[in-house]
């Protein structure tokens, strides 16, 4: 059986964590709310811990992707370097109003027109 290659989760202080193909990307709440309440795409954060040779850990966030309400409002798209996914909707509505603990991501296929289905 396979399993779905990610999670969404709601984490401290309202920020919903996605994890995908063992990297972990975050949404802030302005971005949960420009993308629930106006539909525009917002980008994915990925930090990433670098240690250098002195032992200080330096912290950066890099931009890797985005995400975005489907057309058909019945879907959220996540676009990453790691591919394409979907989250129902309502299933991401729940986990950000944390009534819903986490949420699967599954593959999203491109289709003929250079959407998704």
């Amino acid at each position: 059986m396979q399993t779905e290659p990610g999670t969404l989760a709601l984490g401290r202080r309202g920020i919903l964590s996605l994890s995908i193909v063992e990297e972990t990307y975050y949404l802030t709440r302005d971005d949960i709310h420009t993308l629930l309440f106006y539909g525009q795409s917002v980008p994915l954060i990925r930090t990433e811990e670098t240690v250098h040779p002195d032992g200080a850990i330096l912290v950066t966030s890099v931009i890797d992707g985005h995400i975005a309400v489907n057309v058909s409002g019945r879907a959220v798209l996540v676009a990453t370097r790691a591919g394409h996914f979907s989250i129902p909707f309502v299933s991401f509505q729940q986990v950000a109003r944390g009534e819903a603990v986490s949420a699967p991501i599954f593959p999203a296929m491109p289709d003929v027109t250079g959407g998704f289905v």
